[in-house]
C-alpha cells in the first residue's frame, strides 16, 4: 500500500475521532445547560409554592440567563406581577393591583400554579377593596368631619371603630390600622387638652364667684346681680357639676363654652337626668326649642 494512501486513511480516522469527541463534548455541555436550567426553574416553582414571589422571580431570571426560553420569561413576568399586585393592594391602589393579577392569569406560556394564585389574589383584592369602600372609608370620613367640628371625643370613637373591625389585623389593612391608631391618639390628646382648657376657664370663674360667696359662679345673674335657681333634684349645683355639664354639651356637638352656667343648670333640671353625663342630644334640642 502506498504511503499516501496510508496517510489518507489515518487522516480520515483522526478526523472521525475528533468529530466524535467534539460531538460528545457538545452533548455533555448541552446536558449540563439543560440540567442547570431545569434546576433553576424547579427552584422558582418551589418558591411559588411558598408564595415567595420575589425569590421565584430571581430563580426564573437565573433560568433565563442560562437559556433564554419563552417559558422562563413568562414565569418571571408572572412572579413579578404577583409581587407588584401585593404591594399595590397594601398601598390601597386596587385598580393597579387588579390589572397586575389579570396579567398573571392571562400570561401566555404561564405557569398554571401562578395562574391559580393570581385568581385567588384577585378575589382577595376585591374583598379588601369592598371593605375599604363600604366600611373603612366612611368611618374615616365621619372622623374627619368630627375633627373639623372639634368634636374630638367623637372622632376618637370613629377611629376606634376602625381598630375594632374583625379583619383590620390582616396584612392588606396595615396602612389603615396605622392611620386609625394615629388618629385615635391625636384626638384623645385634643379632647384632653380641651377638657383642661375648659376646667381652667371654669376654675377661673369659680375663683371669682367664690370671692362673692357663691358656689355656682355667675349662674343666674340677670341684671343687678340677681340670682337664678341653682338647684336640681333639691341640691345646689356645684362648680364641678357645671364643668361636667359644659363638657357634656360640648361632647354632644354644641359650643359648650358659649353656654352660661345658668343655662347649663336649667338644661340639667329640664332633662330630669340623675347626673350630667346622662344628658342626651334630644335633651339639649328640647331645651333649646322656643
Amino acid at each position: 500500500m502506498k504511503k499516501s494512501t496510508i496517510w489518507t486513511i489515518a487522516a480520515v480516522v483522526i478526523i472521525a475521532l475528533g468529530g466524535g469527541v467534539f460531538y460528545a463534548t457538545q452533548k455533555s455541555n448541552s446536558n449540563q445547560v439543560d440540567a442547570s436550567y431545569n434546576s433553576a426553574i424547579q427552584s422558582g416553582k418551589e418558591a411559588v409554592k411558598d408564595k415567595n414571589y420575589a425569590r421565584a422571580s430571581n430563580a426564573f431570571d437565573k433560568a433565563l440567563s442560562i437559556k433564554k426560553t419563552d417559558q422562563a420569561q413568562a414565569y418571571k413576568e408572572q412572579a413579578d406581577n404577583m409581587t407588584a399586585a401585593i404591594k399595590a393592594t397594601k398601598d390601597g391602589e386596587y385598580d393597579d393591583a387588579l390589572a397586575k393579577t389579570n396579567d398573571v392569569v392571562k400570561q401566555s406560556n404561564g405557569y398554571s400554579v401562578l395562574v391559580s394564585h393570581g385568581k385567588k389574589l384577585t378575589k382577595t383584592i376585591k374583598d379588601v377593596q369592598d371593605n375599604y369602600e363600604h366600611e373603612i372609608k366612611p368611618i374615616f370620613a365621619a372622623a374627619k368631619q368630627n375633627e373639623d367640628d372639634k368634636q374630638y371625643d367623637q372622632a376618637a370613637d370613629q377611629y376606634q371603630k376602625v381598630l375594632d373591625l374583625p379583619y383590620i389585623d390582616g396584612k392588606y389593612y396595615t396602612k389603615y390600622k396605622k392611620q386609625a391608631s394615629a388618629g385615635l391618639d391625636k384626638n384623645k390628646q385634643a379632647a384632653k387638652d380641651n377638657k383642661n382648657e375648659a376646667e381652667s376657664s371654669s376654675n377661673s370663674s369659680s375663683t371669682s364667684a367664690n370671692s362673692n360667696g357663691s358656689d355656682t359662679g355667675n349662674a343666674g345673674k340677670t341684671g343687678e346681680g340677681s340670682m337664678g335657681d341653682h338647684k336640681v333634684h333639691g341640691q345646689t349645683v356645684t362648680n364641678d357639676q357645671i364643668a361636667q355639664l359644659r363638657k357634656r354639651v360640648t361632647k354632644l356637638g354644641y359650643e359648650g363654652m358659649a353656654w352660661s352656667p345658668q343655662d347649663l343648670i336649667d338644661l340639667y333640671r329640664k332633662s330630669g337626668r340623675a347626673n350630667p353625663d346622662q344628658i342626651t342630644k334630644n335633651d339639649v334640642q328640647s331645651y333649646l326649642k322656643p
